[in-house]
């Protein structure tokens, strides 16, 4: 239609309908440009924030998760300190054989901070980290990753530092089954490990990588905390921490 007008005004040597013709193409075709633009930028905004709901989502699961394991190492801990007092006073009494036990035979657990951050990667492998216009935001979620990364570093640093303790530790400790086949019982050789000083130099070390270590998740989950309040004021829904992790 448009351009049999056109060629019809050129015939004619209309040339005022031939560049009002001109117009209302390249005004059409710049209000295409346009809307294409705008169905874009809705569609980057949706996906944004889609993506920012499941970042506060994993988050909350996140802190639910560091709660558990931070309730966990305090009651470790609690047993660790029997088991540095028996290393080094050198008497088990009755009452405090159940927590040292205990202690011995946790002692090597040494697991991963338990961390949800697939939305994050997924973000970054895609490259749609880009599309959050908030650089802040930007910013605070680089740093988060960040010190996930360091913490993720200091686990392996410490993993490694409890296996050179482990041949150390088998000299006096010997696992037991119970009548439950999924669980079984330590059994110390306590005057084993009172004969040689290094052998409580170990427990001890072992002991002070847990709370060191311990620390550090206390820290994440603060910082975790930060980070759903940040993603909150982002989303509109305040911080759900009491659902199931």
């Amino acid at each position: 239609m448009i351009l049999a007008r056109l060629s019809r005004a050129i015939r004619q040597q209309n040339w005022f309908a031939v560049a009002l013709e001109f117009v209302i193409v390249i005004a059409g075709v710049v209000i295409g440009f346009q809307i294409t633009a705008w169905n874009a930028e809705r569609e980057n905004a949706a996906r944004v924030d889609q993506a920012l709901i499941r970042l506060q989502a994993e988050t909350e699961q996140t802190i639910r998760a560091l709660r558990q394991r931070i309730a966990m190492n305090a009651a470790r801990q609690a047993d660790q300190s029997v088991m540095v007092r028996v290393a080094m006073g050198g008497e088990l009494v009755p009452e405090n054989r159940e927590a040292f036990e205990r202690a011995i035979a946790q002692v090597m657990y040494f697991s991963r901070v338990p961390v949800q951050q697939s939305t994050y990667e997924a973000l970054e492998q895609s490259g749609d980290l880009a599309l959050i216009t908030d650089r802040g935001l930007v910013t605070e979620l680089n740093r988060y990753r960040g010190r996930l990364e360091w913490t993720e570093s200091q686990h392996g640093s410490f993993r490694r530092g409890l296996t050179t303790f482990s041949d150390t530790l088998s000299e006096f400790t010997f696992h037991e089954p119970t009548d439950d086949p999924t669980v079984t019982r330590v059994r110390v050789d306590l005057e084993g490990l009172l004969a040689e000083p290094r052998r409580q130099s170990a427990l001890v070390q072992i002991a002070r990588m847990h709370a060191i270590f311990a620390q550090y998740v206390v820290a994440l989950e603060a910082h975790s905390a930060e980070l759903c309040n940040r993603l909150a004021d982002e989303t509109g829904r305040a911080c759900d921490l009491d659902g199931a992790p």
